[in-house]
């Protein structure tokens, strides 16, 4: 592991989302020194748009262990397959990295929600045995940072409401899919907005159906105060395909993408009370981490992927 100021970052599953992290990490001044990924064929094709993307001239790998032995990276950001989450994050972990998680942080369709949040637990603790840090990328805690500055000193927030859409890409309808892939994200800007808040379940309702996963709840604040959430999750089948939009009470935060005049992709929140723009919520979270002080720690990273089991397990129940 290196001993200067630029951190060594090595990606398992550096297609798809994990090629964004990647040119994040070096983007945020870390070295991406090398990815490991399934197979000689995709580890070529995956070589190719690295390249093309930031210049990544590290080494790539199919066998994990042999690029952290090779390695010894400081940070490993795992991008695998939600299913092996678990495996993965461990066995950066016992290599004695830092490790950046993809969302959700543990899931397997087969598993129960109490084995999963069994296998989670079992991570953080090993993590603060290990003094590593640890944390998952549900990036708009970042947004969530970003639009408490934007309200400010107005009166307490009453009613969330979260709403996130993603193309369907050809995919059939899945609302538990949809719910897993999306939820972590309105989750936690909630976990920010009711730090230490309790769900009361017996509020929860769930309308599970087709392309869309959708649940209301109360969350209870540590001093009794209500706070009434809806998260409506979607895949979107016509444009707009992406929708990230927030509301505080009835204020809202629309949250779309720009290039700026230096080529960066930003974040532009949009407000009744004008526009501001703020770092790429992948790109902040990607920062504050490499600073050792990660916008979500690892109980915020606990009580999301509960909730969202939670959440999953009662529409699963209303269904049957």
């Amino acid at each position: 592991m290196t001993s200067g100021n630029s951190k060594r970052v090595a990606v398992i599953g550096a297609s798809g989302i994990g090629k964004h992290h990647a040119k994040w990490w070096q983007h945020a001044g870390a070295e991406v020194c090398a990815f490991a990924g399934a197979s000689p064929e995709s580890v070529a094709k995956t070589r190719d748009a690295l390249t093309a993307l930031f210049g990544f001239d590290g080494r790539a790998y199919t066998d994990i262990a042999k690029m952290l032995d090779a390695e010894r990276p400081d940070i490993v950001d795992v991008c695998s397959p939600p299913a092996c989450h678990a495996q993965h994050v461990r066995t950066a972990l016992e290599a004695d990295c830092d490790v950046f998680c993809e969302k959700p942080f543990v899931y397997d369709p087969a598993w129960p929600r109490e084995e999963l949040m069994a296998a989670a637990t079992d991570l953080t603790a090993l993590a603060v045995h290990r003094r590593r840090l640890l944390s998952v990328s549900t990036q708009y805690a970042a947004a969530a940072l970003a639009f408490g500055r934007l309200w400010g000193d107005r009166e307490p927030v009453t009613h969330f409401h979260g709403h996130i859409e993603s193309p369907a890409r050809n995919r059939p309808p899945d609302p538990i899919r949809i719910w897993i892939d999306l939820s972590p994200h309105p989750l936690s800007v909630l976990l920010k907005l009711a730090p230490g808040g309790k769900i009361l379940w017996n509020t929860l309702d769930t309308r599970f159906s087709g392309y869309e996963a959708i649940a209301t709840f109360d969350v209870q604040r540590p001093h009794g105060e209500l706070l009434h959430a809806m998260i409506v999750t979607r895949n979107a089948l016509e444009p707009p395909l992406n929708t990230r939009h927030f509301k505080y009470n009835e204020y809202p935060f629309i949250v779309e993408g720009q290039t700026d005049e230096n080529g960066v992709y930003r974040a532009r929140i949009e407000t009744t009370d004008g526009n501001c723009i703020e770092a790429d919520m992948l790109h902040a979270t990607i920062a504050a981490f490499l600073r050792g002080n990660p916008v979500v720690g690892m109980p915020e990273s606990l009580r999301n992927l509960d909730w969202m089991l939670r959440i999953r397990d009662a529409a699963m129940e209303a269904a049957r």
